[in-house]
């Protein structure tokens, strides 16, 4: 979380400050774009080098996307729900969402949460009234006062600037204040001088940050070191078993292969080998072995089994996969099963609902302006609802 003093609440950010607020911003930068390869299945097992002549399979495994799919799914699997003990207040707001198509910014967001622990949406007035849109949390960031309520401040967004060919040529930096779009020249050094000032239609900041937890990290960030170990041992075991086809011939008591017509001839001799697939050898002291690397399946399978399950239990997301998940599995049983997932969701639920929160006042702001009757939000209730197992399903006797 990024704070200022909020006495800069009554002023407009200064060009300086903006340029500050985005180098400390970029000191993340590595980390978001790590977690959106993760999540897009480029792990760091794709970069891994080996010397000439040696095979080199690279698998990635995209437990990454399962998890934050997992987890994003069973948080929004049913539309947000707004309940107000004045239900007529809802209207008027509840038509306004429809017309937004908030539902689909919604699931765009609990995505971005899952990745990279935060998402960001921006509130807009366009031709057919508000809007709410799902921002990258890699190029946008809220800035927030430096009291325990954190109010925010400002939001900031960077958009590259594209030549013609499509050749990045710089960039826009747009800050949303409580009131106006101010818009700042990017510049390879920073942030240059205000070029635009604009009024966005609300009466509060119109981006809104949501969190994950209390330290924004991502659903399947803790796991990332397991899931490398994971792609290393499937992908050494894919480059034994090529190993093992170019196994290597050992010739023991042999000075070499050669052919009856020319005994010195090895090259012509191991040529022979490969098409007969036979050999002779001198004396019944004389060997042929091949050198391979004998593989411990067994103790593979126990490794891997047990590194995906590690993966699963520290992400808290469990494998649908797995046995104990079979279809004649009661709704209780399962329930039990999904205790921990449950635990998980409860804390995403009220760091999405604070941001959803936010919104709603953001949208008040508007519905108040052009007389439409707005929710109180001390009085409205955000409900999530998952959908879980039938409880009353019981195994068969």
């Amino acid at each position: 979380m990024i704070t200022r003093d909020r006495a800069w609440a009554k002023h407009t950010p200064s060009a300086r400050m903006i340029e500050g607020v985005l180098r400390e911003f970029a000191l993340g930068q590595p980390r978001l774009e790590r977690l959106n390869r993760y999540a897009q299945g480029r792990h760091d097992v794709l970069l891994r080098v080996k010397p000439e002549g040696l095979p080199n399979f690279r698998m990635p495994h995209a437990f990454g996307r399962y998890i934050a799919q997992m987890t994003a799914g069973f948080l929004v699997s049913q539309p947000v729900t707004y309940h107000s003990g004045k239900q007529e207040s809802l209207t008027d707001f509840t038509r306004l969402l429809n017309a937004m198509d908030a539902d689909a910014a919604d699931v765009e967001l609990a995505m971005d949460q899952a990745v990279f622990g935060r998402a960001v949406s921006l509130c807009f007035v366009s031709e057919d009234g508000p809007r709410v849109a799902a921002l990258d949390p890699r190029s946008a960031l809220v800035v927030y006062d430096d009291t325990v309520a954190h109010a925010p401040l400002f939001g900031v967004t960077i958009t590259p600037r594209n030549d013609e060919l499509g050749q990045v040529r710089g960039s826009d930096v747009t800050a949303y204040t409580a009131r106006h779009i101010l818009t700042y020249a990017g510049t390879p050094g920073g942030v240059s001088a205000l070029t635009q000032v604009a009024e966005h239609g609300f009466a509060r900041v119109p981006m809104v940050e949501y969190l994950n937890d209390e330290h924004a990290r991502g659903d399947f960030e803790d796991v990332m070191p397991l899931m490398d170990a994971y792609d290393a041992l499937e992908s050494d075991r894919m480059n034994d078993r090529a190993q093992f086809a170019d196994a290597l011939l050992v010739l023991t008591g042999v000075m070499g292969v050669g052919t009856p017509e020319n005994p010195t001839d090895f090259r012509s001799g191991m040529q022979r080998l490969r098409q007969d697939k036979t050999l002779s050898l001198p004396d019944s002291d004389a060997r042929a072995d091949w050198l391979v690397k004998t593989p411990l399946e067994n103790d593979i399978d126990v490794l891997r089994n047990a590194i995906a399950a590690d993966i699963h239990k520290f992400s808290m997301t469990p494998d649908f996969g797995d046995e104990r998940f079979a279809g004649n599995v009661s709704g209780v049983a399962i329930q039990y099963k999904l205790f921990c997932l449950e635990q998980k969701m409860r804390i995403k639920e009220r760091w999405f609902v604070r941001g959803l929160r936010e919104r709603v006042r953001v949208l008040a702001t508007w519905m108040a302006q052009h007389g439409m009757h707005a929710p109180d939000v001390r009085d409205l209730r955000i409900e999530l609802t998952r959908a879980l197992p039938d409880q009353s399903n019981q195994n068969p006797q």
